[in-house]
């Protein structure tokens, strides 16, 4: 399970000025072909003035019209896994030691300025700043901080270990040649990726007891991106499922819609999953939180988080 975030942390990190412009209306922007579509995912509902309304159970007819889907075998870890910031990314990169980044680098110098202007900002908002002129800041220690993924026009870094992981992506403009910071993740939910999508999570249908005799799966999704409120149906993809001697993982992905989205609670999508073998004995797992314990990494007590 993640922990939780401060107030103080998300706020430092989310109120971007310049650069961080862009982060919110990445959203609009189409999804490349290797590169994830920056889409929010509907967060955790607040108490406030309406309450979060009680999901409906579909109806039997709702079953017998839902789509009825083929898994795709796949390993018991996924490839690649993404907190929705950037590339996507194998889960391996975050095993090990940090490497030292090349300062020379363009794609690291446009982290050390992110890192230096947010440092420049806190120390002015709590009054550090002293009449006259300021001596120049010292040049950002890079220590914890590691490449997780590059392409050819973007860059992925990150510091500190789940589920307190912080990424910054920067990204290279063509025309100018230059690379900048286009986003800012903190301790989100690393989720399977496959083509560029984060996988969305699902529940067993409540209104059926589980058979382990049966080969099809009434399971219910829940799309991990904002779709105006609608539900996924057409949009639902062949899962992946991995199947073990003791755990059956079953890891759903859904084709997020284009353009701009009202952040409308998503409905629940009923879906079928035709099994190639009963689910016998074996366990269901949802894979589509990544959250297993990565070999290699430091406790999250020794993670610095409040570096930008």
């Amino acid at each position: 399970m993640l922990g939780n975030v401060g107030v103080d942390l998300d706020q430092e990190l989310f109120e971007l000025d310049g650069a961080m412009a862009a982060v919110q209306r990445a959203d609009d922007r189409p999804m490349r072909w290797r590169s994830l579509a920056r889409v929010s995912e509907p967060a955790r509902r607040r108490l406030g003035r309406f309450a979060a309304r009680k999901p409906s159970v579909p109806t039997e007819r709702d079953w017998e019209r839902s789509v009825l889907l083929e898994p795709r075998s796949a390993p018991c870890h996924p490839e690649l896994i993404s907190d929705g910031g950037g590339l996507p990314f194998p889960p391996a990169a975050l095993a090990g030691s940090a490497e030292q980044l090349d300062p020379m680098d363009p794609a690291v110098g446009a982290l050390i300025a992110q890192i230096t202007r947010r440092t420049a900002s806190k120390s002015a908002s709590r009054g550090l700043r002293k009449r006259g002129a300021a001596p120049a800041p010292a040049p950002p220690s890079l220590d914890g901080w590691r490449l997780l993924v590059r392409a050819d026009d973007e860059v992925l870094f990150a510091r500190g270990r789940p589920p307190e992981l912080l990424t910054v992506a920067v990204r290279q403009d063509t025309r100018r040649r230059t690379w900048t910071c286009v986003a800012i993740s903190a301790a989100r939910p690393l989720r399977s990726t496959r083509d560029g999508i984060r996988a969305s999570g699902w529940r067993l249908d409540p209104t059926c007891e589980a058979n382990p005799e049966e080969t099809i799966l009434r399971v219910l999704v829940t799309e991990q991106t904002w779709a105006g409120g609608q539900r996924a149906d057409s949009r639902l993809l062949p899962p992946d499922l991995h199947v073990g001697a003791e755990e059956l993982v079953l890891t759903m992905f859904v084709t997020p819609r284009p353009g701009f989205q009202t952040r409308s609670p998503n409905r629940e999508t009923p879906a079928r999953i035709a099994l190639p073998h009963p689910v016998g004995p074996r366990r269901l797992i949802d894979g589509a939180l990544y959250d297993r314990v990565v070999p290699g990494t430091l406790p999250t007590s020794e993670v610095e988080t409040d570096s930008l």
